[in-house]
């Protein structure tokens, strides 16, 4: 028993650290902004993609008509509408239409 005593004082320092640790580690990191969520994540990529297809919709559907700038908010979104659809997609993708519309403005 004596033995099994001396174990445990020897390893308790090592034991409650690593415990406290486990526990602190976690609410740590997620606190100071070191952990991603996989919500996050796709939420950042879907974004991204979006962004470069409004730029791809905006720069083909200026090559198509040279005074996009100019046309009406409804012309703008049909012409958009139109070069929004992305190859291989069944539809375009109603966030890059609207993004493109806005962009095909300036």
């Amino acid at each position: 028993m004596e033995a099994l005593r001396k174990q445990w004082e020897s390893k308790k320092s090592l034991i409650l650290g690593l415990v406290i640790g486990l526990l602190v580690g976690p609410f740590v990191s997620g606190t100071m902004g070191w952990q991603v969520s996989s919500a996050f994540l796709q939420k950042s990529v879907r974004n991204a993609v979006i962004q470069q297809q409004v730029a791809f919709c905006e720069m083909r559907a200026r090559a198509a008509d040279k005074n996009a700038a100019k046309l009406e908010y409804s012309d703008r979104y049909e012409l958009a509408k139109v070069w929004a659809k992305m190859p291989g997609q069944e539809s375009a993708d109603s966030e890059v239409v609207s993004g493109c519309t806005n962009g095909l403005a300036g």
